[in-house]
């Protein structure tokens, strides 16, 4: 008697098989391989591959969402160490990583017949279902870009559709211009002077309509523009804050900042200007179309003959141009990064004398820069050449028509003044539309440089946990790496500091004291191993909901520009006067009621117009008025002299006997004013 079981029971041994180079036949689950393979009915035999083996099209049983499941799906795309795939039957795709590659179909058994994927009946399959896949791909694409434009518009989207429909309303007043003035130009040359007053007064109306919707539209899409960058950039800081620190370390502050200007500016201009001229100037060229049927059919059906290939042409174009953008973009923000890490570091770039060599790198980046937009460039005024030769060629074609048809008597002087100006209202639209599409594609490129930072996952959601009394924080056999597979900073690792300790952490460079500090903060989790904080009534995990239990001072300037009150008041927005001077005081940095303006002394970018020692002081201020009960120090007392530092340990001894501290360090003075010290060594752990 046979006895099956499910794949996912076997998949161990099935792994283990495919590694030792066996062969295995395993039968179908599921439909994501339809319509070549089906739930229960079909069969697949796999073989272990290494990962130069693999091709695109490429069918593979792999693990995703970190091995928490077992696909059987198509290869569609490889980006260096990551595959994305996808089931024949599927709209949506899968990444995963080659070493989650447990093996590849070699044949597959459909209604008891045996296909081998080197054999023409697969290989034609396969070749006709990778076009499916990335034809679903793309519409996905679409979708998704739509989606996300809707909601980049916000509350905006009427104020939008409100502008598109100005500029119709335009367009028709500007249609019905050249009807009367057709009208105007056949009673002048057919004798009915009576009738040129009427035509001349309903011109001037028309006119009139004319600027009063053009000046109408200008503020409605200045204030859509306004509405709509505001709620965009918001919307992304407010995701950047809230995104969990190790995935927005991936990238560089040079290029945040360049996505969150730059492209917030650029994708405004694409809703609220780029696309609402889209839609104008297709409904114009649609209704002179129209126009120019009632007219004369024949000509139009002579345009509509030329209409496929210029769609052709139009993609075509569309795709060298994104392709131009999206390295622009890039070269723009590397430029960026630059700049900004150079003047944040003026200091050092001075004191090492290589202002030349930054200066040489921003040239290099700059020139990069230059010869793409000249490639750009050339591009389009060669295309933007070939389209002005088809206008001055569809202009020459309407006015030898017309000419034809006055020497014949078929229209009238009216209608060939109308053929000329409807000229113009074709090809003012096709002209436009090809001046627009740059913008158009480097609105889509930046879409996709901010969804990419929207993409980014968002740290735990939901009220703050404060608790009701100092806790104790244990840490109990952490495994932590920053990187999956590499050497862990921490391994079996575990601590305790009590409520109301002082606790020095000290070690080399490298060995995890500041690691340590971002796990207790929750800025990223140990891959084993808890941190919690217990009091006598409860015991919580730490994440970003217990991050109100923890004030963090960070080594170095940690100030905002702003006035020395503005900064204390970031701890806690309702301090008083007499809190703030008892902070400083404790802080020892009193001095500040010596400075011409006291608490309201402005102070510059990172603190520029204190020392770095009262910058610190200052910021340990703030750290006091937050009101935790814990306090993280990291080397935050680097840049203080020995007595400013025995004072300072003295005050917080005397003034915060409730709070724990833990000070990262490596002064011994520090050390040796703390119950305990926390020695870190190699993956080593001393507590004394």
């Amino acid at each position: 008697m046979k006895k099956f079981f499910d794949n996912e029971i076997l998949m161990a041994e099935i792994a283990g098989w495919l590694r030792e180079g066996k062969t295995v036949t395993i039968p179908v689950k599921g439909n994501s391989m339809k319509p070549f393979l089906t739930d229960g009915r079909d069969k697949v035999t796999l073989c272990g591959c290494r990962a130069e083996e693999l091709s695109l099209g490429d069918v593979v049983l792999a693990g995703v969402n970190d091995g928490g499941s077992t696909v059987l799906h198509r290869v569609v795309e490889r980006r260096g160490t990551r595959l994305l795939l996808q089931g024949d039957a599927n709209e949506t795709t899968e990444e995963t990583g080659l070493q989650e590659v447990l093996g590849k179909a070699v044949a597959m058994e459909r209604k008891g017949r045996t296909y081998e994927v080197d054999g023409k009946v697969w290989r034609w399959y396969s070749a006709v279902w990778m076009k499916v896949l990335a034809g679903r791909r793309y519409r996905q694409k679409v979708r998704g870009m739509l989606a996300y434009l809707r909601q980049a518009l916000g509350g905006h989207g009427r104020s939008v559709g409100l502008s598109c429909l100005t500029g119709v309303l335009s367009v028709g007043l500007s249609l019905l211009f050249i009807y009367f003035s057709k009208q105007a130009i056949d009673a002048a040359t057919e004798g009915r002077a009576e009738e040129l007053p009427l035509w001349a007064g309903v011109l001037v109306v028309n006119m009139l309509l004319q600027l009063a919707c053009n000046a109408w539209d200008n503020w409605v899409a200045v204030r859509a523009q306004v509405g709509t960058g505001n709620g965009l950039r918001y919307r992304i800081f407010g995701h950047l804050l809230r995104s969990r620190w190790k995935e927005l370390e991936r990238f560089h502050t040079g290029d945040v900042m360049n996505r969150v200007a730059g492209d917030t500016a650029t994708l405004t201009s694409l809703l609220t200007m780029t696309l609402p001229a889209f839609v104008i100037l297709g409904i114009q060229l649609l209704a002179a179309f129209a126009f120019f049927y009632w007219l004369d059919a024949r000509l139009v059906w002579l345009v509509v003959g030329i209409l496929p290939f210029f769609l052709l042409g139009s993609r075509l174009y569309m795709k060298r141009m994104y392709g131009y953008a999206n390295r622009i973009r890039r070269t723009d923000s590397r430029i960026q990064a630059v700049i900004q890490e150079s003047l944040q570091q003026r200091n050092v770039v001075r004191a090492l004398e290589i202002g030349r060599k930054r200066l040489h790198r921003l040239e290099g980046e700059q020139e990069s820069l230059r010869m793409r937009l000249l490639k750009r460039t050339r591009f389009s005024i060669w295309t933007r050449a070939c389209v002005s030769g088809a206008f001055s060629g569809g202009y020459l074609v309407a006015f030898c028509w017309g000419v034809w048809g006055l020497s014949d008597g078929s229209i009238t002087f009216g209608t060939m003044a109308a053929f000329l100006q409807l000229v113009g209202k074709i090809q003012q639209p096709v002209w436009d539309m090809a001046r627009l599409i740059p913008s158009l594609v480097e609105g889509m490129a930046s879409v996709r440089r901010l969804r990419e930072l929207e993409s980014l996952p968002e740290e735990e959601a939901g009220t703050s946990l404060r608790l009701a009394e100092t806790p104790d924080v244990d840490v109990e056999g952490i495994d932590f790496a920053y990187v999956p597979g590499d050497r862990p900073v921490f391994h079996n690792f575990s601590c305790r500091f009590p409520a109301g300790s002082r606790t020095a952490g000290m070690g080399e460079t490298g060995t995890g004291k500041t690691t340590l500090v971002r796990l207790l903060l929750a800025f990223d989790k140990p891959q084993a191993g808890a941190i919690r904080l217990k009091t006598g009534k409860e015991t919580v995990e730490v994440s970003a909901r217990t991050r109100c239990n923890f004030t963090y001072v960070p080594q170095g300037n940690t100030l905002f520009s702003g006035t020395i009150r503005e900064n204390l008041r970031m701890g806690n927005p309702e301090a008083t006067g007499e809190e703030m001077c008892r902070a400083l005081r404790t802080a020892v940095a009193d001095f500040v009621y010596a400075l011409p303006n006291g608490l309201d002394s402005f102070i510059g970018e990172q603190g520029s117009g204190l020392s770095e020692g009262q910058a610190q002081r200052i910021a340990i201020a703030r750290a006091l008025l937050r009101n935790s009960p814990i306090l993280l120090l990291d080397e935050a007392t680097s840049a203080l002299d020995e007595e400013t530092e025995r004072i300072l340990m003295e005050n917080l001894e005397r003034d915060y006997t409730d709070r724990t501290f833990i000070f990262v360090t490596h002064h011994a003075a520090v050390a040796e004013r703390c119950g305990q010290v926390v020695k870190m060594k190699n993956e080593e752990y001393t507590s004394m």
